[in-house]
């Protein structure tokens, strides 16, 4: 028998060191993997993956609830300019802070240099610093993503969030501690008791746990945040990163919680884990240890928002760094005073194959040309780029100069059937919001083919007084246009440029190159001649151009 134990211990530990042996390999296994994937994936543009984005606007919505005077890029712009295409190019991030964070700064334009340049500084440490930057991504990798992960209304809100009347569930713990002590005196009472307090504190905590899932889980992710920090905070070799003594600063005040929520909504289905389990319904644990760790929140909220802007700046700028290394060229941006724009090689970082151009926009200007000769696309380049030097000090150019201001646009506008409301109605809506924000701040608007909802007489009539209005205002303002009148009626307001195109018989050609002066050609009706128009409805259309030029009517 005893030699049978002896074999029994023997082979149980043989067994249990296979385990472990296999475990950790499977670990540095995992870990080789993972170190290779971020890698290879650095500098390289991201895979188009469908992106939650009212997950990933929770921390920006909330910003915007909670602060009335925060001045942001608006939804229409944000529109316009295909930012969330733009936003999914930018996208590496490994964290879902790392989003969300991310999607509010492309929103906000920074008026403080200083935060920019302080973003600038943690991205060189971790260019000049290749080692460290793996390190945390590899930590920042191993938190992950969760979708409506519920950090950001932690920020905001997390008072609404504790549970009511604490002091009860201190007490319904105490009833299965008193229950065992009676046990003692008298052993019948005592389990009686406890199987009674048992099941009266399991019905609390399957309720009150399914009142709280969506906080549970939020909590879960902040566990993981808290591992990340700690992982980041423990490392001596970062401790000269931008940001760092912040981060350990905030994760000083939610330190003692990391072990006791990692639990929380553990899914483990060994004997062990099932009898801890039962222990943590019976005393209510994870319930406790949640109004705790919510309690801690909203008395630290500085600390908890400080947190969440390390970990997101930090994931933001790792984010950058990669993007910059996928463009064909970029620069840093420069900032002045004057309402204008210097560029030099300014393209657009949505376009595969981009023809740059280079110019200095010394005041408001008109941008005329043919169709499809690349006006909409030069200006939403300098919209995006101006947002993106202010956000994330990155421009898709050479060089790049600018007045730091709100960008507000008014491009891609479309008629509502559902509200009723006809094109020109959200037109001149849309125009009304950027007259109302140029009165309040700096703003350098961007106005994609003014007033077209309406007859000819009326909208070069109305779009000569907006554009002369906002002239007359703190606005830098790139209007594109095929209304040639607005050229010369606005000539002492406005510079005027103009793309063109070159026709031959194999087609027309567009060299997609700023020009100074307004266009002087027209390309409309030879475009129906190029797309096989019957010969009779172009010659009609020629017919009637000529008439007009000769006689001013139709």
């Amino acid at each position: 028998n005893k030699e049978g134990k002896m074999s029994y211990l023997l082979y149980l530990t043989i067994f249990a060191s296979v385990i472990t042996i296999a475990l950790i390999i499977s670990s540095i296994r995992s870990n080789i993997n993972l170190k290779k994937s971020l890698v290879d994936s650095f500098g390289k543009i991201p895979e188009q993956k469908k992106c939650d984005f009212e997950s990933i606007g929770s921390y920006h919505r909330h910003k915007k609830t909670h602060n009335d005077n925060l001045e942001a890029i608006d939804g229409i712009t944000w529109d316009d300019l295909d930012m969330k295409q733009v936003f999914m190019r930018i996208n590496s991030c490994l964290t879902s802070v790392g989003d969300e964070y991310l999607y509010d700064t492309l929103h906000r334009a920074q008026a403080d240099e200083g935060t920019l340049l302080k973003r600038e500084g943690l991205i060189s440490y971790l260019e000049n610093n290749p080692d460290h930057r793996l390190k945390l991504q590899i930590s920042l990798a191993k938190t992950g993503k969760y979708n409506y992960n519920g950090m950001a209304s932690f920020i905001f809100d997390a008072d609404a969030k504790a549970l009511k009347h604490p002091y009860i569930y201190k007490i319904l713990t105490l009833i299965p501690v008193i229950c065992i002590l009676m046990a003692i005196f008298n052993i019948g009472y005592g389990i009686i008791f406890f199987m009674f307090a048992a099941i009266l504190n399991g019905f609390v905590y399957y309720s009150t746990k399914s009142k709280i899932e969506s906080e549970l889980s939020a909590i879960k992710y902040f566990s993981s945040i808290l591992q990340c920090a700690n992982k980041i905070c423990g490392d001596k070799s970062l401790e000269s990163a931008p940001y760092f003594s912040e981060l350990k600063k905030s994760f000083n005040s939610f330190k003692h919680l990391r072990t006791k929520i990692s639990g929380i909504l553990h899914r483990d289905f060994s004997d062990m884990a099932v009898i801890m389990e039962y222990i943590k319904i019976i005393f209510l644990i994870d319930i406790r240890n949640y109004n705790n760790a919510i309690r801690r929140i909203a008395e630290y909220s500085q600390d908890f928002h400080m947190l969440y802007t390390c970990i997101g700046e930090i994931d933001m700028a790792i984010c950058t760094l990669s993007l910059r290394k996928s463009m064909p060229f970029y620069c840093t941006p420069s900032f002045h005073n004057e309402a204008s724009i210097h560029f030099k090689d300014l393209y657009h970082p949505l376009v595969s194959d981009p023809v740059p151009n280079s110019g200095i926009i010394k005041r408001s200007s008109i941008i005329t040309g043919s169709n499809a000769s690349g006006k909409s696309t030069f200006i939403k380049s300098l919209a995006v780029n101006s947002i993106l030097a202010q956000t994330i000090y990155t421009c898709a150019a050479k060089e790049f100069r600018l007045r730091p201001s709100l960008v507000i646009t008014s491009m891609a506008v479309r008629d509502s059937i559902s509200e009723g409301e006809s094109y020109f109605i959200k037109e001149i809506k849309s125009l009304k919001r950027i007259l109302d924000k140029v009165q309040n701040i700096p703003c350098t608007c961007f106005i994609d083919e003014i007033l077209k909802g309406t007859n000819t007489i009326e909208r070069i009539a109305a779009s000569a007084a907006v554009l002369k209005y906002l002239h007359s205002t703190d606005c830098l303002c790139m209007t594109a246009s095929h209304d040639i009148e607005l050229t010369h009626i606005l000539e002492k307001e406005y510079d005027n440029y103009h793309f063109s195109e070159h026709i031959t018989d194999d087609g027309i050609h567009f060299d997609y190159k700023l020009k100074y002066g307004p266009s002087q050609t027209r390309n409309a009706i030879k475009l129906l001649s190029y797309m096989n128009f019957d010969n009779q409805i172009v010659e009609d259309a020629e017919s009637m151009v000529d008439k007009f030029m000769k006689l001013k009517t139709w």
